[in-house]
């Protein structure tokens, strides 16, 4: 996933601060993956914090399996947002359905969704990859730390 503006996938659909924390745990953990070394060693952490060193590892290894696949199938450069904003760009909100989807059990409409972003012969696949990656952030959010500040402090910050 690539940064970029008025680009195709970067057309602002919501906020992190508008989705069940682990869906925005979810788009964090990609952008910090996708942004440097230090990012994916904080990702990491989360994932060893929540599995265990070695279960952890695991479950790290599906993790960048799945963003992966998603970078090399991609029919154009996928986008993400910087890491301090606080906007959800429809590519990353495909991905977030995509996880949703697939952590729910429904691999089908996962599949569907994943078609959007890579083609459909790669699509079910990445739909399996999601639901275990799905699971394993509803793990990681629940251990999570409450986000700092009120709802105002967090709606007040400018992030472009």
């Amino acid at each position: 996933m690539t940064e970029a503006v008025d680009s195709p996938g970067s057309a602002v659909v919501g906020k992190l601060t508008n989705v069940p924390p682990w869906e925005a745990e979810l788009i964090l953990s990609m952008r910090l993956w996708m942004d440097s070394l230090e990012g994916q060693e904080k990702v990491g952490t989360g994932f060893a914090r929540c599995f265990g060193t070695a279960g952890g590892r695991a479950e790290i290894r599906q993790f960048e399996r799945l963003l992966t696949a998603l970078c090399a199938y991609a029919r154009r450069p996928l986008v993400r947002h910087g890491l301090g904003c606080d906007c959800i760009g429809s590519d990353e909100a495909v991905l977030q359905t995509l996880v949703r989807e697939a952590a729910r059990g429904d691999l089908a409409e996962a599949a569907m969704v994943a078609s959007l972003l890579v083609p459909a012969s790669q699509a079910e696949h990445v739909a399996l990859m999601a639901a275990q990656v799905g699971l394993a952030m509803q793990c990681i959010a629940r251990q999570s730390p409450p986000p700092r500040g009120t709802a105002e402090t967090v709606r007040s910050r400018t992030l472009h």
